[in-house]
């Protein structure tokens, strides 16, 4: 069934092209006729000669038709065609990482890349813009600063990826600072960056240390730091219930009383678990806003680089 889907893609495909070739040449064709048909004694009728849909400058059409339709994973397999007719051509290996990044394939769309284009500083601007890129998918963002400052971006290219870069790398005080020291940057990105930048570092972010000694001191109040009202009340209760009850039991029978151990027990895993949980809130609030930011980073390299 997916056989009989890729041949009727392709041919559907092909058989456009061929109309198209038929429309320009419908007029050549009759006028040639009327010339056999008034001269039938030096003329002899030409066949016409069929059109190559297999031929490479038509597979690269057809690649690129699947490629602008959506359709990738046919798109990859017809550019690995048209590179293998013609080893030499560039553009279409470009082409192949290309889809292989919109088939979310960052793995395989590297392994092409260095397979066909392993020398970084020989490559024209556009394939080194195309190796950082692949470097930034895979969240390997020290070795995308290294090639940034070994590219031949220029400098207004290299300031705006290079922030962009900070941004993902979560260094934020540095990032500040690089964006007012080139702030004269005409790039909009650039200052999009910068925008981020300077809300991250006004962000109200939260102390783990606080939140858990709040905690401590009143079960749920760490929880009420960080504003997840519904944990603290669970947290104070919880913890509130078993102290009251293990208690109980102490004052009722003395140390030896197994009700007494049995709650309070409960009641310190409850509580040791609050102090935990809220150290634990305070960190996933801080994580929140980083990822809030480098996000908005991430979509501008999917639609801007």
């Amino acid at each position: 069934m997916i056989r009989f889907s890729k041949l009727s893609v392709f041919f559907t495909g092909f058989f456009g092209l061929w109309l198209q070739a038929q429309q320009t040449s419908g007029d050549s064709l009759t006028s040639k006729h009327d010339s056999i048909i008034r001269n039938p004694s030096s003329n002899k009728p030409a066949e016409k000669k069929a059109q190559d849909i297999f031929n490479l400058q038509n597979s690269k059409k057809f690649a690129q038709y699947l490629f602008k339709t959506g359709q990738y994973s046919y798109a990859a397999e017809e550019f690995q065609r048209v590179i293998f007719l013609n080893p030499q051509d560039n553009d279409t290996k470009y082409q192949l990482v290309e889809t292989y990044i919109q088939l979310h394939n960052i793995p395989k769309a590297e392994s092409y890349f260095n397979q066909f284009f392993p020398l970084f500083d020989t490559l024209p601007v556009k394939f080194q813009k195309q190796s950082v890129r692949l470097d930034v998918y895979s969240e390997n963002y020290e070795k995308a600063i290294k090639k940034l400052t070994r590219s031949k971006l220029d400098s207004i290219d290299k300031q705006t990826w290079y922030l962009g870069l900070s941004i993902l790398e979560k260094r934020w005080k540095e990032a500040g600072e690089y964006y007012q020291a080139h702030v004269s940057n005409p790039d909009p990105v650039y200052h999009q960056f910068g925008n981020v930048v300077l809300r991250r570092l006004g962000a109200k972010t939260k102390s783990p240390f606080l939140a858990g000694t709040l905690s401590a001191v009143v079960p749920g109040l760490g929880k009420v730091y960080t504003e997840n009202y519904g944990d603290a009340l669970m947290a104070f209760l919880f913890t509130g219930i078993n102290i009251w009850q293990a208690y109980r039991g102490f004052s009722k029978d003395g140390i030896k009383s197994v009700h007494g151990w049995i709650f309070a027990s409960l009641g310190a895993a409850f509580y040791l678990g609050n102090i935990f949980g809220s150290v634990k809130a305070a960190k996933r609030h801080n994580q929140k806003i980083d990822d809030d930011a480098t996000q908005e980073v991430k979509a501008v390299f999917d639609y801007r680089f």
